[in-house]
């Protein structure tokens, strides 16, 4: 299995690539490439969100917290500086000595995270958050893009890990890391089939926008050039 260190190297190169190609053709300006690198390098650890005691879901908690308490006083103004320090302050406490260790009760490393329909969950919650936060359409489907490419280079670097070339053998591993859904943990698994249907359900009456924007990125991409012309 990767550690710490290589997962978000890794996913910090796959986003940069893409994101330069996001900036390139102009599907969004540099300030929003930018940004999609950094979601997507942080969704290379996603899937280490059930590992109990890992330096993954420190991290990700750590900016969770950070995120909810300033997502809270952004949108809800307080009158007072002591007044919003004190929200701040309960909202990252929640986070990280309750929500957390919650988690990490209820979940499994290289459970149901593990999978392709986690992928398409966190994929399609990046989505309803970014409008929720006011995002544009092509914003938020930039955001899912870059979310699948972190939470997929984090399956397959698992997964490659679980190969040993040195005495051309599998380790027991192999298998674990990237899978359609987890049959071992079936309510998890179907507690992430409902979320990704209600996802859907809900981003339905978006649909024609939606292949409106991929259209957009098509056209775009046809114009890439990607050797340099003498």
């Amino acid at each position: 299995m990767a550690n710490f260190s290589t997962h978000i190297s890794a996913s910090i190169i796959t986003s940069s690539v893409l994101g330069t190609v996001v900036l390139a053709t102009k599907i969004a300006p540099m300030p929003e490439s930018l940004l999609l690198i950094v979601i997507g390098a942080l969704s290379g650890l996603l899937p280490d969100l059930d590992a109990d005691d890992s330096t993954s879901i420190g991290w990700l908690f750590s900016i969770l917290g950070f995120t909810l308490a300033a997502s809270f006083v952004l949108v809800y103004p307080l009158s007072s500086l002591l007044g919003i320090w004190a929200a701040a302050v309960t909202i990252y406490a929640t986070t990280w000595y309750i929500i957390k260790p919650l988690f990490e009760k209820i979940t499994v490393h290289r459970g149901s995270l593990h999978s392709i329909l986690a992928v398409m969950m966190f994929a399609l919650l990046g989505i309803i958050i970014s409008l929720q936060l006011n995002a544009s359409l092509n914003m938020a489907l930039l955001v899912a893009l870059f979310v699948i490419l972190g939470s997929m280079t984090h399956l397959l670097l698992d997964e490659c890990y679980s190969v040993d070339l040195s005495n051309n053998r599998l380790k027991s591993s192999f298998g674990t890391a990237m899978k359609l859904l987890e049959i071992r943990y079936p309510l998890a698994s179907l507690s992430q089939f409902i979320i990704v249907c209600g996802a859907s359900y809900y981003l339905y009456p978006q649909l024609q926008p939606i292949l409106t924007v991929l259209v957009n990125w098509q056209e775009k991409l046809q114009h890439l050039t990607i050797m340099p012309t003498f």
